[in-house]
C-alpha cells in the first residue's frame, strides 16, 4: 500500500462516523495530526490492558476487537475505534488483532488532546457524536 495523499486523509476523515458532525476546518486540523500505520493479518494492534496511546481510524482492512469471553467483534473501514479509552483515561479493555492486512490513521493521545485544548468546536463535535450514541443506544433499550 502506498501512502495517502494529503487530500485522501482529509476525504477519509470526512466519512469517520468518530468526525461526523466535524467542520471542513476542522477536518483539516484533526488530518495534520494522524500518521499511517500499516498492521499485517494476525498483528496485534494492542493488548487488554495496556495504557491508551492512539486511537485509530481503519482505512482498509479490517480490526477484530474482543475481550476475554467474546468474539471478536469486526471494525471496518470508515469506523474508529480505541478512542473510548483515550476519552475516559482508562486501560485497554478489549484486544483489537488485524484481522486482514490493515491499513490505518492512528492519532497519538497527546497530539489529540492538544488538538482539542486549543479548539473547543472539535470538542463539541465530539460531544454532539457521543450524545448520539448515547441516544441511539437509549431508544433501543427502551424500544419494544
Amino acid at each position: 500500500m502506498k501512502k495517502m495523499a494529503r487530500i485522501e486523509v482529509i476525504l477519509f476523515l470526512r466519512e469517520v462516523e468518530l468526525f461526523h458532525f466535524c467542520t471542513a476546518e476542522e477536518i483539516l486540523r484533526i488530518a495534520s495530526i494522524v500518521r499511517e500505520r500499516r498492521f499485517e493479518a494476525g498483528r496485534t494492534i494492542y493488548e487488554v490492558n495496556e495504557s491508551a496511546e492512539d486511537l485509530y481510524c481503519v482505512v482498509k482492512g479490517m480490526v477484530g476487537l474482543s475481550g476475554k469471553d467474546s468474539d471478536p467483534e469486526p471494525v471496518m473501514p470508515g469506523q474508529a475505534f480505541g478512542y473510548l479509552e483515550i476519552l475516559s483515561g482508562r486501560r485497554r479493555d478489549l484486544r483489537a488483532v488485524a484481522r486482514e492486512d490493515t491499513l490505518v490513521l492512528a492519532i497519538d493521545e497527546e497530539d489529540f488532546f492538544d488538538l482539542l485544548s486549543n479548539n473547543i468546536e472539535i470538542v463539541k463535535s465530539l460531544f454532539r457524536h457521543m450524545a448520539h450514541i448515547f441516544l441511539d443506544s437509549e431508544q433501543r433499550r427502551i424500544a419494544p
